[in-house]
């Protein structure tokens, strides 16, 4: 079940009955565009057509407005589909015929009848894009699906600022009631709340009146679902909802994807949205972001970085590149790999890195750029990512993901950051044992490994992927041998020895292939 972000009363973005009446701060077209999904819409019954009400409150629009609006969108964009409440507001009014029959005679135009879908069932997506889904408020489900068959969480009266907190349990509990619920059981949630002692915007947003901080619904429901506390969220009704808040309930449904799809392309505007959300040093900040991604796009190799300003980097990735605006001087970056998986061995990947710092120059982005470039070519077979930061370094300056094969190090004003990862797959031979040492990649057999500079001294072998290998004691394949589909992180241990420092040949072959 997908879950979608909603607003409750959503016409009211106008304050025609003052603050405690107005619950939007955008107009339909512009909700749409933002993302909501669902929509809230209260019609009066007068002179056999809707007009849209808060209460006994005219908000000066129709609902010719309403459903013209919402199918220019759906024309503008025909693989989306908007979920609709429709429910009788306020005093019946000069009328000849039923609500429901005022009803049927919109749904029945030309230009509207198209788009109204006419089931009373929970569809899938397929089966209502392009149109909208109403929620039947009036009719026990002849018109839609049936209101009193949702599974409905809209206790709205906040009596008081203080039972703000009261109302976020109660969104919460249904929250995770959801998580729980059955796929084909439709929840909604209403975030929204009132009273005369707490206006609608205070109850979304919070307030501090004399020094004393109220946190709003949506304050809440923001860090429940970046955090990661839920993996289905629903129908989410909101009064003044942010595009943080918006973006984070969008991005559960990505967890529907397979984790080996790729991600749609407005994920990076909902990773933007929801890092605006994220705040601390920059410890905490990393920890935030993967609590977000780990729930909303689980089963992918992520790296997170959290880096606080003067920083550069250089990185390999393989597609997909979030990073977010500056923002107290911090900067989110997250991008996944095919794998974490790096065949340099620390110690050498360590004795590189030294190596080349002497010859850097220029500041964090030269220094990032020169360093990436020479893993790269030295070690082509695997990706890289490179981050130099200025001083001072330290957790609540900069974070980033350490995967095993990565190496830090201090060198004057700088500190360099480097990690390997989606190593290619083939035959690698190490010079150490335990994968340590100068490093060669094979694809394919080598009569005389003096020709790689590596005769008589291969230790250790990853193997990746398809691929087996034969290493034999003397060129051409010739002497004893052994064969191998498995990594051997000490050669010596293999039957037939010793072999460590006496292989000249190997022939490389792919298994499983005919």
């Amino acid at each position: 079940m997908l879950s979608l972000p909603g607003t409750h009363d959503t016409m009211a973005y106008q304050s025609y009955g003052g603050d405690l009446t107005q619950t939007q701060s955008l107009d339909l077209r512009a909700q749409l565009e933002a993302g909501i999904r669902a929509v809230d819409i209260r019609c009066r019954h007068i002179g056999d057509r809707f007009t849209i009400h808060h209460g006994v409150v005219y908000l000066h629009v129709n609902f010719d407005d309403v459903l013209q609006t919402t199918i220019q969108f759906l024309q503008a964009n025909p693989t989306e589909t908007v979920v609709m409440r429709v429910k009788k507001e306020h005093t019946e009014e000069d009328i000849t015929r039923s609500f429901a029959q005022t009803f049927e005679w919109y749904r029945d135009q030309p230009a509207y009848s198209p788009y109204l879908w006419r089931g009373s069932h929970v569809p899938t997506l397929g089966e209502v894009r392009g149109r909208i889904v109403v929620l039947d408020d009036f009719g026990g489900g002849t018109y839609g699906i049936p209101w009193g068959a949702l599974d409905l969480q809209d206790d709205w009266t906040v009596s008081q600022l203080a039972d703000i907190d009261d109302k976020w349990n109660k969104v919460r509990a249904h929250l995770d009631r959801t998580q729980g619920g059955a796929p084909s059981k439709l929840f909604v949630n209403f975030l929204s709340g009132s009273s005369a002692m707490a206006y609608p915007r205070h109850v979304a947003g919070g307030i501090n009146i004399l020094g004393i901080d109220y946190r709003g619904v949506n304050d809440y429901a923001i860090d429940h679902l970046v955090g990661g506390w839920a993996q289905r969220a629903g129908i989410m009704m909101m009064d003044f909802p942010g595009a943080g808040l918006v973006d984070a309930i969008l991005a559960l449904n990505v967890r529907l994807l397979p984790s080996t799809a790729q991600l749609p392309s407005d994920f990076s505007l909902i990773f933007k949205n929801t890092a605006y959300t994220i705040g601390g040093d920059a410890e905490a900040r990393w920890y935030g972001i993967q609590a977000f991604l780990s729930n909303a796009a689980p089963g992918r190799s992520w790296h997170f970085m959290a880096l606080k300003r003067e920083w550069a980097g250089w990185m390999h990735h393989e597609g997909a590149f979030y990073q977010s605006d500056s923002m107290d001087d911090f900067t989110h970056i997250a991008f996944p790999s095919r794998t974490v998986t790096s065949v340099v061995g620390p110690g050498y990947l360590a004795g590189f890195v030294n190596g080349q710092l002497g010859s850097l120059s220029g500041g964090s982005g030269d220094r990032a750029q020169q360093l990436h470039g020479r893993l790269s070519s030295r070690f082509p077979f695997q990706l890289w990512s490179v981050v130099v930061k200025r001083s001072p370094g330290g957790l609540g300056n900069w974070a980033y993901s350490d995967y095993g094969r990565g190496y830090k190090v201090s060198s004057g004003d700088y500190i360099y950051a480097v990690q390997g990862y989606s190593a290619a797959d083939g035959v690698y031979l190490h010079e150490h044992s335990q994968q340590e040492g100068n490093v060669v990649q094979l694809t394919s057999s080598v009569g005389f490994l003096g020709d790689l500079g590596f005769n008589d001294l291969l230790s250790s072998v990853t193997i990746l992927g398809p691929y087996q290998a034969t290493l034999c004691e003397h060129a051409y394949q010739s002497g004893r041998c052994f064969t191998t589909s498995r990594s051997v992180t000490d050669i010596n241990s293999v039957a037939g020895g010793p072999w460590n420092d006496v292989i000249s040949s190997v022939t490389v072959s792919r298994t499983g292939v005919r």
